[in-house]
């Protein structure tokens, strides 16, 4: 197993010990309905799209059978994905309701996941009346876990690639700049050289004049 693998497996590991599916209550509208819940150590930006990825592996397209994770496209802040059929739900279509939340102000980067599960115009199951819909749907929600950790690796692989592009660029303007500066004091060098032989010229021609001036004055005397 090479380091990423392993770095992918503590990172799976330490999130599965906190975050397990589990049956709550949640409010739609007006009604308090039945809902799977998942914490993740993850933000809520990389669990939109993780979800967003596992939908569109099962053969989803949200871009024209969905919402996109818009805020102006949540029905009372729930996420609704509409004939969703997933291999692991089984084989019926169903209507997928997500609400992501960031977990409290404190935990910036810690999200709570809330699943409502319709069979259409929001008749929405519950796990007495589908045990097995429900099982499943805990599975696929507990599969978060994994794919979030993975995902957010590759988001902060990424953005630490782009750090050091951008360092990498930074480092070469500075050498950049140090040849050009190089040249120039190049340059200040020779015209202080030349500045110091012309200013000896010039000297021994002032003395020239001073002489010759002197002569003249010699003559005027006389």
């Amino acid at each position: 197993m090479n380091k990423s693998n392993l770095l992918l497996s503590a990172l799976f590991i330490s999130a599965a010990v906190h975050s397990q599916t589990s049956v709550t209550t949640v409010q739609y509208k007006t009604m308090m309905q039945p809902a799977l819940t998942l914490e993740l150590a993850n933000n809520q930006e990389d669990v939109k799209a993780t979800i967003l990825q596992k939908l569109k592996d099962a053969g989803y397209k949200p871009q024209t059978e969905g919402h996109l994770f818009w805020k102006n496209n949540t029905t009372d802040g729930f996420y609704v994905f509409n004939n969703t059929q997933l291999p692991s739900l089984g084989s019926q279509k169903l209507d997928m309701y997500f609400k992501i939340t960031q977990k409290n102000k404190e935990e910036k980067n810690n999200s709570l996941i809330y699943l409502l599960i319709s069979t259409g115009n929001e008749n929405f199951t519950s796990p007495e009346q589908d045990t097995v819909l429900w099982d499943n749907a805990r599975v696929f929600l507990n599969s978060l876990i994994e794919n979030t950790t993975a995902y957010s690796l590759e988001e902060d692989i990424r953005k630490q690639e782009d750090v050091l592009a951008a360092s990498r660029k930074k480092l070469s303007n500075f050498q950049k700049d140090e040849k050009d500066m190089d040249g120039k004091m190049k340059k200040m060098q020779d015209d202080l050289r030349t500045n110091k032989d012309n200013q000896t010229n010039q000297q021994l021609e002032v003395e020239n004049q001073r002489q010759a001036l002197e002569a003249l004055k010699l003559k005027r005397k006389a």
